[in-house]
């Protein structure tokens, strides 16, 4: 088996948090790291520096997972995905991030999406479609297309 992801969840509902750390674990994966804020977000995404971020999209203290997607792309060297319900109010560009994983999704999807997630991160560009429930940002289409020559 490969060396696990080291995955940061961003999300603030506390149920849907155990959910989701439970999966990614069950995945052979290795949660990094929590937060439920922005603030809280950014500051583990420079002090652990993972892999990559799964972020929702709406987050407590009424900040916002764009934020921390911005973050993301302007530090280089990490991916991230959003997971939310409100898939549609992003931009074909997903302000960076490689993929929407839409929610509610089950264990599978989300097994299937790390798997997926993964070749992104280290072995782009992914030899799989994406699968089924996962939604990957257009200009990450065109360069792993570009990649494939």
């Amino acid at each position: 088996m490969n060396e696990p992801l080291r995955i940061l969840v961003v999300e603030d509902e506390a149920l849907i948090l155990m959910q989701i750390e439970m999966m990614i674990e069950e995945a052979g994966h290795l949660v990094a790291g929590t937060a439920t804020t922005a603030g809280e977000a950014i500051a583990l995404i420079r002090e652990t520096f993972p892999e990559l971020v799964l972020i929702d999209l709406r987050l407590g203290d009424g900040s916002s997972g764009l934020e921390v997607a911005r973050v993301v792309r302007d530090l280089g060297g990490i991916t991230a995905a959003f997971m939310t319900a409100n898939a549609r109010q992003l931009a074909d560009d997903m302000e960076g991030a490689v993929a929407v994983i839409a929610k509610p999704f089950s264990g599978a999807v989300l097994a299937a999406s790390l798997a997926y997630l993964e070749d992104c991160v280290r072995r782009p560009p992914p030899t799989e479609p994406a699968p089924y429930g996962l939604r990957v940002a257009s200009d990450h289409l065109a360069a792993f297309a570009r990649m494939r020559g």
